[in-house]
């Protein structure tokens, strides 16, 4: 270990911590982001075979939903909607990989469910905004 220690320059350290606080940076720059994004509706659209389903909006949904979407043959995906988030809560593919995602709740999160050909997609939609007098407003 004495052997280790003798290898290790001062600046060495410095260009560690310096390292990882420029890996934070990405985290950081993604947080500001989305505080920009706070006035938006946050909608999930729910596709299947690259056609949409249904878009469910997340925003203010406070009671538990859930519907069923149906592929080839016995192919099912239960949905469940809950507090503004959203989740595969059954399906009867082999790995599970769409239910072992959980819930998703963000912009620019995904669940995906490939046997099925199912992906539900969390997007964030502008307010519009409406232009009177020269003056665009948002509402």
């Amino acid at each position: 270990m004495r052997k280790y220690s003798k290898m290790i320059k001062p600046f060495d350290i410095i260009m560690v911590i310096l390292l990882l606080i420029i890996s934070f940076v990405p985290m950081a720059v993604f947080a500001m982001h989305q505080s920009k994004d706070e006035g938006n509706k946050i909608i999930a659209i729910i596709t299947q075979d690259g056609k949409v389903i249904r878009e469910v909006e997340l925003t203010d949904h406070t009671e538990n939903e859930q519907f069923m979407i149906k592929g080839n043959g016995k192919q099912y995906n239960l949905i469940e909607v809950e507090n503004e988030q959203i989740r595969i809560k059954e399906d009867n593919s082999p790995d599970q990989i769409g239910v072992k995602m959980g819930w998703k709740s963000m912009p620019g999160e995904t669940i995906i469910c490939l046997p099925h050909k199912v992906l539900i997609e969390i997007v964030a939609e502008k307010p519009e905004e409406i232009e009177e007098d020269g003056l665009i407003l948002s509402h």
